[in-house]
């Protein structure tokens, strides 16, 4: 069964219907058991049913900016506590 950090991380595409069928399944089967995240899946629906399509032009971050994004995003599965690697 998937668990809820990975129900995180599957949810954008699982809300575009980008998920294999065998990972929706999965999705669905953890859904189906965890309140909190069918709670997260529904915020995640209603905030892209109220946004739509970004009308404007989002500024591009700054290289350092982005440098940081990245070591977060490659980092969080590490766990909390634990510093980004260099």
């Amino acid at each position: 069964m998937l668990s809820c950090r990975e129900i995180t991380e599957l949810a954008t595409a699982y809300t575009e219907r980008a998920l294999p069928f065998t990972e929706r399944i999965r999705f669905w089967v953890h859904l189906s058991m965890c309140k909190h995240c069918r709670r997260y899946v529904k915020q995640l629906r209603l905030t892209i049913d109220a946004t739509g399509q970004v009308m404007f032009p989002l500024p591009k971050p700054s290289p350092q900016t982005q440098a940081a994004l990245l070591r977060t995003f490659q980092n969080w599965k590490k766990g909390p506590g634990k510093p980004p690697s260099p």
